[in-house]
């Protein structure tokens, strides 16, 4: 949990200096390494901005990730995620 924390603080460091929502899920990708999947997306996204799950379980489509299924563009991705990075 401390990784995910330390990252989490990287997260909204990062947004302050303006990366948008597709920068800092790239960005999240990059830090945990072997250890991205959906529950460290969704967590470090969730410590970082406080974001309600199930807008987080819909952002895991996103194409980038390649979790299969439906494949959500950045557009849709930044649509989802943006309303809740604008409220820190």
């Amino acid at each position: 949990m401390d990784n995910l924390k330390k990252i989490a603080d990287e997260l909204k460091k990062a947004h302050s200096e303006g990366k948008n929502a597709v920068e800092l899920a790239l960005l999240s990708r990059e830090k945990l390494g072997a250890g991205f999947g959906a529950i460290s997306f969704i967590a470090s996204f969730r410590l970082a901005f406080d974001i309600p799950l199930p807008v987080l379980q819909q952002a895991q489509a996103w194409q980038q990730f390649g979790w299969g299924g439906r494949q959500m563009s950045d557009e849709e991705f930044s649509a989802i995620l943006t309303p809740w990075l604008t409220k820190q």
